[in-house]
């Protein structure tokens, strides 16, 4: 069935299909009539600082809810975006970048226009490296067809698309389909599948210790269940990559936390490293997730579950999606008990607050014993990242973990808030990434999400000062916890001692304002994280 509609009607229409009532960006001229016809009672775009910020907000919303969007005009606008299209790409996030543009018409003699660049195809040809559709609406007669097609595409693929709209365009009638989009999932041979299961539930009976790595596909393709109840129903701890935070529950008895190689607990590497079976199970295979390489995954024991295929020592069964493998195993486990054993997994000693000054390691011990089920974790790259591999977090943790772009986690509160508003998002950054996007506190603040922001100030660049010092690390002194004078809401703290840290902490959480502590390290300060890396880096060369 068609009905006579308008793109932006159509889009907007697609966009609440897929649970995305709103999109992040900031308006300029090509785009001022395409946003007044996209916002509605149902559909609305949220204003931010920057169009970096609106992206990495739309990514974090996808991230959670399945679907993201970023709106901005053409050129000035819409390249500032290009990075936050590259983080989602690279991570495999369903993030749409819509773009007003100059008309049709106005294209015909190829003018002068402001934003352009070399030709009105740049913006489209700079975001075909970077998506996995892309479409110009230049014309009534397929514009639906073509807004179906990308995000449908985005769907299969799970990766951004990019779609244009010239100006001219955004009130011109066009017809529809009212049917829902449906994506076009991996391919499945059933056969391959039989076999394939028949194969690991064999490795599996052998086995007498056995690990679930889990990544970022699981999440993608909306399997957390299925892996909970595969893990719970086998027996077989978890620990998830630095993409896969979240998809199983971390402390819980079977979960493990975060596997990075020697970038992890003792207690987590043993476990992975050591155990007879390692089911990697949609796993993105990066030099990150490895820990800088220093994974130590023998290859004869692991089971490969990809997003189309499971490999079993030298057997690899194409066509066998991960959507199809983990349902499948589940099925198998009925009837079929495995003798599988598990230690069990040191707990957190409690925090008790002292006059000591802070280091990385305690504020990360004082924000564990603070977070909890109603809370979820944005992380920064850097120290933010390395240092929360030792938290065990309760639900769902993001940050750009292979990408790894600084600048993410604070305007990920606000996608996250809004795709979450049941869960406070809790934002743990670096200095230096907080001066890069810390602004979209504000953004934060204006939309009505009460996020958390604690900043690891080490006074530069400081995951980069082991690796070679010099000034490039210095960057310039930001009283970050003032800015919630600037921005007329919330509290801030300075605190460098484990009590201030405490008292800061059990105020921000008490309240539903915004917060911002800053914690004051030194410049020496380095994560259990990071000097392990180190470590075992230097042991290697």
């Amino acid at each position: 069935m068609t009905t006579s509609s308008t793109i932006p009607e159509h889009l907007a229409s697609r966009l609440r299909e897929l649970g995305a009532q709103c999109a992040f960006g900031i308006v300029g001229d090509f785009a001022l009539r395409l946003f007044g016809e996209l916002n509605s009672e149902d559909f609305s775009v949220l204003v931010t600082t920057d169009e970096q910020g609106a992206g990495f907000a739309a990514d974090t919303f996808a991230r959670i809810n399945g679907f993201g969007v970023v709106a901005v005009t053409y050129g000035a606008g819409g390249l500032k975006v290009t990075n936050a299209a590259a983080n989602a790409w690279a991570e495999q996030v369903p993030l749409l970048i819509i773009s007003g543009a100059p008309g049709v018409g106005e294209r015909a003699d190829d003018p002068l226009l402001h934003h352009k660049v070399k030709t009105f195809d740049t913006q489209l040809n700079v975001f075909a490296e970077l998506t996995c559709a892309q479409a110009v609406l230049r014309s009534a007669h397929n514009a639906a067809e073509e807004i179906d097609r990308v995000i449908r595409t985005m769907l299969s693929e799970q990766r951004p698309g990019y779609i244009e709209i010239p100006r001219d365009m955004v009130s011109v009638a066009i017809d529809a389909t009212t049917s829902n989009i449906t994506p076009l999932l991996p391919r499945l041979d059933p056969v391959a599948l039989e076999e394939a299961v028949r194969d690991v539930m064999a490795e599996l009976h052998k086995a007498s210790t056995a690990v679930i790595h889990a990544g970022a596909m699981i999440e993608r393709r909306h399997l957390e269940s299925d892996l909970i109840k595969f893990a719970t129903t086998a027996g077989i701890p978890v620990a998830t990559s630095s993409l896969a935070r979240g998809v199983f529950p971390e402390r819980e008895p079977l979960g493990l936390g975060v596997y990075l190689g020697a970038l992890s607990p003792e207690h987590v590497v043993r476990r992975v490293e050591d155990a007879d079976i390692v089911l990697s199970m949609g796993v993105l295979q990066t030099d990150l997730t490895l820990g800088a390489f220093t994974a130590n995954l023998d290859h004869r024991k692991e089971i490969l579950c990809s997003d189309t295929e499971v490999t079993v020592g030298y057997r690899t069964y194409k066509d066998v999606p991960l959507w199809a493998f983990l349902p499948a195993l589940i099925s198998a486990l009925q009837g079929n008990q495995l003798e599988i054993s598990h230690e069990p997994i040191p707990d957190h000693e409690p925090f008790h607050a002292t006059d000591a000054s802070l280091t990385v390691e305690r504020t990360i011990d004082a924000i564990s014993s603070h977070i909890d089920q109603r809370h979820g974790l944005l992380l920064d790259p850097g120290e933010a990242l390395f240092a929360s591999v030792d938290m065990r977090v309760p639900t769902w943790c993001h940050g750009s973990a292979y990408y790894a772009t600084m600048g993410y986690a604070v305007p990920g509160a606000l996608g996250a808030g809004l795709a979450d508003p049941g869960r406070r998002p809790v934002v743990l950054v670096g200095d230096g990434a907080f001066s890069m996007t810390g602004l979209e506190v504000a953004s934060c603040a204006f939309h009505g999400v009460p996020a958390v922001f604690i900043i690891l100030d080490n006074q530069g660049f400081g995951t980069q000062r082991p690796i070679l010092e010099g000034p490039f690390n210095e960057i310039p002194a930001l009283a970050a916890e003032k800015l919630v004078a600037v921005i007329g809401s919330g509290t801030g703290w300075l605190v460098e001692t484990e009590r201030e840290l405490d008292a800061a902490l059990t105020e921000a959480f008490a309240s539903d304002e915004i917060g911002i502590i800053r914690v004051r390290l030194p410049k020496t300060a380095r994560s259990a994280a990071l000097s392990r890396l180190g470590a075992a880096l230097a042991a290697r060369a």
